[in-house]
């Protein structure tokens, strides 16, 4: 048995990841305990786990304005400090980091206690963290075809994204129960990531009822903060009465996914593997200010395996063409989850567990 901690904290597309990785850990008899920030999204979601260690660290993230540099600079030295002492005192075999503005404090601990330290880089685009990180990094996983500058030789492992085991196809009809609509029209799912997307929420609201005209229903996962939106319904002239229904937060992300016939979704790399573990397609219209611009580049992949299409932010204009193009077009749904498919055969969890045990046990002779 090695022992393993999980720095995953920050937002849901760190922490899911290292949550499926975490558990899978524990199924094949090994330990793990879990270091998130103290954002509340954080909470809220390791919490659904019962019996899960659970560390909150501290953690700002980066920013060059002094003010906040000073306090980035203050946490980090606060984070080393305690962990150091956390991984000591828990004699931890290898400490993995899926990224988040919380994981280098204990990611410089893990360094200088001679603790391998393993990364995870989920996106197309090789993050911060990674770039200045890897250089100490015992492995790094990353997504195929990814290139991670100056790698040292046998470090870096081809990888897909750790997707949670209840995040799985489930029957939409049931699944649509769940959410309060029926199954005689289609379902839309609007989906801005754990920290929502505000102009993927307004685009549902002001459109529901020349989408309701298409005998489409939409449920739109708002974010934290975001849901300023009303449930409505309308009586349609020739598709009955249809319904919008707007959460802040979804608990229940595979029967939502299950439930819809249709995602406008964020690139995410999580989101993007959850989508194709549930077999959804997609329009996906990429955060245009996300770091790096890697959203852009984890589309632009996503896009080319065939499992969606893809429109930038400055186009919404055209999304509900697309929209109502792709939902009247029962034979490329069918053909896109056919893509789907193989690309979740991608995702295999199972590989990045046996190489974990793999490192976990070369630290253990040392």
């Amino acid at each position: 048995m090695s022992k393993f901690i999980i720095l995953c904290g920050g937002t849901g597309g760190h922490l899911a990841p290292g949550l499926a990785v975490g558990q899978a850990l524990i199924d094949a008899g090994d330990e793990a305990s879990f270091v998130i920030s103290q954002k509340a999204v954080d909470s809220r979601l390791a919490g659904k786990y019962s019996g899960l260690r659970i560390i909150k660290a501290p953690g700002v993230a980066f920013s060059m304005r002094p003010a906040r540099l000073f306090k980035f600079l203050s946490e980090l030295a606060k984070s080393v400090k305690f962990g150091r002492k956390v991984i000591s005192e828990g004699k931890y075999d290898a400490v993995i980091s899926f990224g988040g503005f919380n994981s280098l404090g204990f990611s410089i601990a893990a360094i200088t206690l001679g603790v391998p330290l393993i990364l995870h880089e989920a996106n197309r685009r090789a993050g911060k963290a990674t770039r200045l990180l890897g250089r100490f990094a015992e492995r790094i996983y990353v997504p195929y075809g990814v290139r991670i500058p100056r790698q040292k030789s046998g470090q870096v492992r081809y990888s897909g994204y750790p997707v949670r085991s209840e995040i799985k196809k489930l029957p939409a009809a049931e699944s649509r129960r769940k959410f309060g609509f029926g199954t005689d029209g289609k379902l839309l799912l609007v989906l801005g990531g754990s920290q929502g997307a505000l102009a993927l929420n307004e685009w549902a609201s002001h459109n529901f009822a020349r989408l309701a005209e298409k005998g489409i229903d939409v449920l739109c996962v708002c974010g934290p903060g975001k849901n300023a939106f009303p449930d409505r319904t309308v009586k349609t002239k020739n598709c009955g009465e249809r319904k919008i229904a707007f959460l802040e937060f979804c608990d229940d992300m595979a029967s939502a996914m299950s439930a819809a016939d249709l995602a406008v979704a964020r690139a995410g790399a999580g989101t993007i593997a959850e989508l194709a573990r549930c077999l959804l397609p997609s329009v996906i219209v990429p955060y245009p200010f996300a770091a790096d611009n890697h959203q852009r580049e984890n589309a632009k992949c996503f896009e080319k395996q065939g499992g969606c299409a893809v429109l930038d932010q400055n186009d919404m204009h055209k999304l509900f063409d697309e929209v109502a193009c792709l939902m009247g077009n029962s034979a490329l749904l069918e053909t896109m989850r056919e893509n789907l498919a193989r690309v979740d055969a991608l995702n295999d969890t199972s590989k990045i567990i046996g190489d974990l045990r793999i490192v976990a046990a070369g630290a253990g002779e040392k």
